[in-house]
C-alpha cells in the first residue's frame, strides 16, 4: 500500500498509471449520519494486490484526474455495491463512471445471491476472509491510523481478482451478455440524477392510508421537505419524519398551534420549519383535483392481482433458477404487482423492467400471458 495521496500532482500520476490497466477497482469510505448527502472521506483505487492507493479527498483540491479515469472507456471500473459509490463519486468529481461492473451483481448472475457482502464473497470464491476491525471509523478524522488505512486498502485490493473469478463463472453459464447489459444500465445520467421533489411522496412510508386531497397535501409536504433537506444538507427525518408528514397531510394544519398536534414535532422544529410546513399544506390544498396524485400501488392489490403477481414471481423464480440467476435481480414483488395492476387497468407498461432487455428474454411470455390470463409456462 502506497502513502496517502494528498495532492493533485500525485493523483495525476496514479490515475495515469491506472489508465493503462484493463480493470481498476474503486471503493469509497464516507460518513452519513445526520446530513442529506454522505460526506466523502476517502477513495480507494487498486488494480492488483500490489497496487492499492488511497486518495485523501479532504486534501486534494482538483479531482479532474480521477474524473478522466472514471470516464475512460478503455478501463473497466470494478465496484462492490456500486449503487452506494457512484452518486458520491459523481458529486465529488463530476464523473459518469463507465464502463463498470459490480461484484455483488455479478454474484447474482452465477448461482450466488446478489446480497452477499464483499467479505462473504471473498471467502466463498477466493478462500480469503478480511478482518473487519475498523467498520466504525470516522473517515473524516485526520490523521487516520495505519490500521484504518490498511482496512481501507484491503477492501479494493482483491476486487479485480474476485471479479475475474466471477466473470468466468458467468461466462460458463452463458449469462455474460445479460450481465453486461445490466451493468450498462448503471452508466447513464439518469442513474445519478438528483431526486425530484415532486416525486418524493411516492416513497413516504404510510402514504397508502391517504387518498384524494390528503394525498395532494402529502405530495406538497414531501416536496417541501426534500428541498429543505437539500438546501440545509440535513437528513430528511431531521426536517420532518415520514409519519409526521402523513399526520400533517391528514390534519391540514392552518396555524403553528395546529402543528403541536403532530406527534413528537418538537417546539424547536416548529419554530424552525413551521411556516414552511404550513405553506406546503396550503399549496397542497390549492392543488386542482385533476392534479391530485394517484398511485395504483397505494391500495392493497385485489385477489386477482395478488394471484397473478404470485404466479409471475413463481415463473420468474423458476426461469431464473434455470439460468442460475438470483430471482431478486429479475423482479421483486412490488415490480410484479405494479405490472399486473397497470395491465389490468388497461395501461400497458411498456417501460416496465420485465418488458425490457434481458428480463424480457427471460420472462417475456409471462407478460403476454398476463394479458390473456393464461399462466401456463
Amino acid at each position: 500500500m502506497s502513502p496517502l495521496i494528498a495532492d493533485t500532482r500525485a493523483l495525476t500520476t496514479i490515475c495515469e498509471e491506472a489508465a493503462k490497466q484493463d480493470l481498476v477497482a474503486i471503493d469509497t469510505e464516507f460518513v452519513w449520519t445526520n446530513t442529506y448527502h454522505p460526506r466523502l472521506g476517502l477513495i480507494q483505487l487498486a488494480w492488483d494486490e500490489q497496487h492499492s492507493h488511497l486518495l485523501d479527498v479532504l486534501a486534494i483540491n482538483d479531482p479532474t484526474p480521477l474524473q478522466i479515469l472514471l470516464d475512460n472507456a478503455t478501463v473497466t471500473k470494478v465496484f462492490h455495491e456500486a449503487a452506494s459509490d457512484l452518486p458520491i463519486l459523481r458529486r465529488w468529481c463530476g464523473a459518469l463512471t463507465a464502463p463498470l461492473v459490480d461484484t455483488r451483481i455479478a454474484a447474482g448472475f452465477c448461482g450466488l445471491t446478489a446480497t452477499m457482502s464483499l467479505n462473504r464473497l471473498l471467502t466463498s470464491e477466493l478462500g480469503i476472509t478480511l478482518p473487519k476491525t475498523e467498520t466504525r471509523t470516522d473517515w473524516l478524522q485526520r490523521p487516520l491510523s495505519d490500521a484504518q488505512l490498511q482496512y481501507a486498502a484491503s477492501d479494493v485490493a482483491l476486487l479485480p481478482k474476485l471479479y475475474r473469478t466471477l466473470e468466468h463463472k458467468i461466462d460458463q453459464l452463458g449469462n455474460l451478455p445479460w450481465f453486461k447489459e445490466e451493468m450498462a444500465s448503471y452508466s447513464h445520467n439518469g442513474y445519478y440524477g438528483e431526486t425530484k421533489p415532486d416525486e418524493c411522496w411516492r416513497r413516504v412510508s404510510g402514504m397508502g392510508s391517504l387518498s384524494g386531497i390528503d394525498l395532494a397535501v402529502l405530495k406538497s409536504l414531501a416536496a417541501w421537505r426534500e428541498q429543505t433537506a437539500q438546501e440545509l444538507d440535513k437528513a430528511r427525518p431531521r426536517v420532518m419524519k415520514d409519519e409526521q408528514l402523513v399526520v400533517a397531510a391528514r390534519l391540514h394544519p392552518k396555524t403553528l398551534a395546529d402543528l403541536k398536534k403532530i406527534p413528537d414535532y418538537w417546539p424547536k422544529l416548529i419554530e424552525k420549519f413551521g411556516e414552511g410546513v404550513l405553506a406546503a399544506v396550503q399549496r397542497g390544498l390549492a392543488m386542482p383535483q385533476q392534479a391530485w396524485p394517484v398511485l395504483p400501488g397505494m391500495r392493497l392489490p385485489s385477489a386477482v392481482i395478488k394471484q397473478r403477481s404470485n404466479r409471475i414471481l413463481q415463473v420468474v423464480q423458476k426461469r431464473a433458477n434455470e439460468r442460475q440467476i438470483d430471482p431478486q435481480l429479475v423482479a421483486a414483488r412490488k415490480d410484479a404487482e405494479a405490472l399486473v395492476f397497470a395491465a389490468q387497468a388497461g395501461k400497458w407498461p411498456v417501460h416496465h423492467q420485465l418488458l425490457q432487455g434481458w428480463r424480457r428474454e427471460l420472462t417475456g411470455d409471462v407478460i403476454e400471458n398476463l394479458v390473456t390470463g393464461n399462466f401456463n409456462d
